[in-house]
């Protein structure tokens, strides 16, 4: 009985079909249509919602792993870097943030711009080649103290290739300052800004958007802010929150939004997916891994205008990182020492090391390519 059990299964194994990475994409059941398409051969909402609600993970993984493959080949992207988050005090205090205090609270900090510099140096030290730097929305601080922390970075080593500031935070330098968005863009270039952080997206579905940030940007004002930086030279990423209180039309619509502003502005760096913890928030989480695989999958099938899609270690793990390096991800993000924000709301802390993140790439059959997240440019 054993012999036979045993004769079948190297039936079997013989049945499975070699991965040919240099074949042709096939494309198969719900997904024909992405295939030699007419015309501009982009997806259309209609058919990306569809594919969405109703193809299966591997059938979405299947065509995101082919055009991943067209853009990168084999390469998969990792930084080593480090977060400064110069302070928790936010007004906004988003229903879906785990990480905010009121001025005041037990827990309220806020970094002067020497602990700035600090904290940069020895992130330098240690190996760190790109700083990332975000804060809660507050109005008492003015403009010249964001300058201060962005020279403090800069002076604490100049080569730091420093990615500071969400697009909200850089509207309230401008409201505060009584300066335009592009005189406040051009003064953080000035002092040492590289690039925007992609933060502060969320979901643009308004009647979501009032619900899990009612004090933030509106969606128009988030995308025309990013228009301006884009404007003045400035690559950003952006981001999406998902798993909360969307729903697959909200998911559709945030990457169509995304995709037409590139193709008006064309600064966009990367597409980076967040999933959304609770933590201590009241609004339920609903994420899961088979919906972080088809989120993936189906925002690089949407998203033909952008170069990169990052699945940060932070906030998926690296062993979710490595799957979705075969669902359309290219780029797993940073070692992002001292992250902050995302470990509030439950995600692991780790001291992550540039050979761990090369060591992750390769378990998930990648050839590892280090730089930042400005991508050498």
């Amino acid at each position: 009985m054993e012999g036979r059990n045993n004769k079948k299964r190297k039936e079997n194994i013989k049945k499975v079909k070699k991965v040919d990475k240099n074949a042709p994409c096939t494309i198969f059941v719900r997904m024909d249509f992405l295939a030699d398409k007419t015309g501009s051969g982009r997806l259309s909402k209609s058919e990306a919602l569809e594919l969405l609600k109703n193809a299966s993970p591997i059938e979405l993984g299947e065509a995101a792993d082919c055009v991943r493959r067209k853009l990168h080949g084999d390469n998969a992207y990792y930084a080593v870097n480090a977060a400064i988050t110069y302070s928790n005090i936010c007004e906004a205090l988003c229903p879906i943030c785990s990480f905010s205090r009121k001025e005041g609270a037990v827990g309220a900090y806020l970094l002067a711009a020497d602990e700035v510099f600090k904290r940069a140096k020895a992130f330098s030290e240690k190996g760190a080649q790109e700083i990332h730097i975000i804060g809660g929305m507050y109005s008492k601080l003015p403009l010249e103290y964001y300058l201060d922390v962005v020279k403090a970075v800069k002076a604490a080593d100049k080569n730091l290739n420093l990615v500071a500031f969400t697009v909200s935070e850089c509207v309230l330098m401008s409201r505060v300052s009584g300066k335009s968005l592009g005189e406040v863009i051009d003064m953080l270039v000035e002092a040492g800004v590289n690039a925007l952080p992609g933060g502060g997206a969320e979901i643009f579905d308004e009647s979501v958007r009032k619900k899990i940030s009612p004090n933030k940007l509106t969606a128009s004002e988030w995308l025309g802010a990013m228009q301006i930086a884009h404007e003045h030279s400035l690559r950003t990423n952006a981001t999406m929150l998902y798993g909360h209180i969307e729903t697959p039309e909200s998911v559709i619509d945030h990457l169509f939004k995304l995709r037409d502003q590139q193709d008006k502005s064309g600064g966009f760096k990367a597409f980076v997916p967040l999933p959304f913890r609770k933590g201590a928030s009241d609004i339920e989480s609903k994420g899961s891994g088979v919906y972080d695989l088809k989120i993936c999958a189906i925002a690089r099938l949407v998203l033909d205008n952008f170069a990169h899609i990052r699945v940060p270690i932070p906030h998926f793990g690296d062993r979710m990182a490595q799957i979705l390096l075969n669902f359309g991800a290219d780029d797993i993000g940073g070692t992002h020492w001292h992250e902050e924000v995302a470990a509030a709301a439950g995600a692991a802390r780790s001291n992550r090391t540039e050979d761990f993140m090369r060591k992750t790439i390769i378990a998930a059959g990648f050839n590892p390519v280090k730089g930042t997240s400005n991508y050498g440019v």
